[in-house]
């Protein structure tokens, strides 16, 4: 089976951590230098960080503006800190934000907007900052699928994930920069207040989670997994295991997991100082393996291949197909040894607990949560494995085509005649 991501985790990473070296205070001052800022402050989940944003600006009732093609704990964030999710539509070029979009969706209530980079294709956050046009609206970059150092910096706020699935991984956790000292002190504040404790049993969860997730990033070790036939839901049942339930009085209405408020521990930092000393490498084979796969998937009818744009990271490898669930293209492809995924399904506003916060309709967004997919890119994906998930995609689409040209040639058979 070829897994949709895998980690670049090698020894390196665990060499790194049993020798005690570094600690956050360290791996925030590094990501924070990477992405060409002053300040970063680390979380247990990047969109923790996000959360403590919204509570350090003592924002409520607030209007966030964000794209209607993200992930969905964007907007439960923005809920659960009691502000407004107001959605703008996507520009099906890059999945970014729609600019004349965003443009009508600015208000006097408006406070933040977050311009995604999404699929690692860069915003272009000068053009929101020009059409925000006010200096109370914070402009935050959720580079949650891009690495450090792919762009500077140009928003207020920058925030970086790392974890499974992102282009740098530290197990979980994430990483909020920016250059402006009076938020840095206010989100260190809340942070040290109220995101400060790390229970024992939550950092040995954490250790067992990083254990499963680096011995499922060893190519032997996942490929018998896949013949002893334990199933991704299998491993990510016994990954749930180890997470802790949802307890926490001040996250009891919303979905956010139970360790939301938890410290970033220092065996993360270490590990993710290891993964930064190798992000360059990483993120320049993440370009090639782009360009191998838009040759090898030209000319396929009924796929458009991820457009290559300077300063993206790939850090998924995404191309549309058309009538991807009718045709069943993802199941055809797993039963074919290959693991995609559909990232992400919807277009919020059309999720029932968002829709109370749709404003118009979001066309390109429901229109990519039709055909997205995921292809497999991480790494340490050879070229002859990207081939043959392009030839895969290639048969897979043909052989849906086919039963359509044998009706053609009955119907010219018998002109006239009623179609069998």
């Amino acid at each position: 089976m070829i897994p949709r991501t895998r980690p670049a985790l090698s020894l390196a990473e665990f060499w790194s951590i049993l020798r005690l070296r570094g600690t956050r205070s360290d791996f925030e001052a590094a990501v924070a230098a990477k992405a060409g800022t002053r300040y970063g402050l680390a979380f247990a989940y990047g969109h923790a960080g996000f959360y403590a944003l919204l509570r350090a600006l003592n924002l409520t009732q607030a209007e966030v503006i964000l794209t209607a093609y993200t992930c969905s704990i964007m907007p439960e964030v923005i809920v659960a800190t009691g502000n407004v999710p107001v959605f703008v539509d996507i520009d099906p070029a890059d999945y970014n934000m729609e600019m004349r979009a965003l443009k009508s969706a600015i208000t006097n209530k408006t406070r933040v907007i977050v311009a995604t980079h999404m699929f690692g294709y860069r915003t272009d956050v000068d053009a929101v900052r020009q059409i925000a046009h006010d200096e109370r609206i914070v402009i935050l970059e959720d580079a949650a699928m891009t690495f450090p150092g792919s762009g500077g910096l140009r928003g207020d706020v920058g925030l970086f994930s790392f974890g499974p699935g992102k282009p740098l991984f530290t197990m979980r956790g994430g990483v909020v920069v920016t250059g402006d000292a009076g938020l840095y002190d206010k989100l260190k504040a809340y942070r040290d207040r109220e995101m400060g404790h790390l229970p024992t049993g939550e950092l040995a969860r954490r250790w067992a989670l990083l254990m499963i997730h680096y011995l499922l990033s060893n190519g032997l070790i996942y490929g018998l997994t896949r013949r002893l036939r334990l199933s991704k839901d299998t491993i990510s049942g016994l990954a749930s295991r180890v997470r802790p339930v949802q307890n926490d009085e001040q996250f009891s209405t919303s979905s956010l997991p139970g360790d939301y408020a938890t410290r970033y521990a220092d065996f993360q930092a270490r590990m993710g100082l290891a993964q930064l000393r190798k992000a360059d490498r990483i993120l320049a084979r993440r370009r090639v393996l782009a360009e191998l796969y838009g040759e090898a998937l030209r000319d396929i009818p009924g796929l458009t291949p991820a457009p290559l744009k300077d300063g993206a990271s790939y850090a998924l490898y995404t191309v549309r197909v058309q009538d991807r669930d009718a045709i069943g293209f993802c199941q055809r492809m797993q039963a074919r040894g290959i693991e995609t995924s559909r990232m992400f399904r919807n277009a919020l506003p059309n999720l029932i607990k968002y829709s109370p916060y749709a404003r118009g309709i979001y066309p390109m967004a429901e229109q990519a949560g039709r055909e997205v997919v995921n292809l497999p890119a991480y790494a340490g994906l050879t070229e002859g494995r990207v081939r043959y998930v392009a030839d895969s995609a290639r048969q897979v689409l043909q052989a849906n085509r086919q039963p359509q040209v044998t009706v053609i040639l009955s119907a010219a058979k018998n002109p006239g005649g009623d179609l069998q």
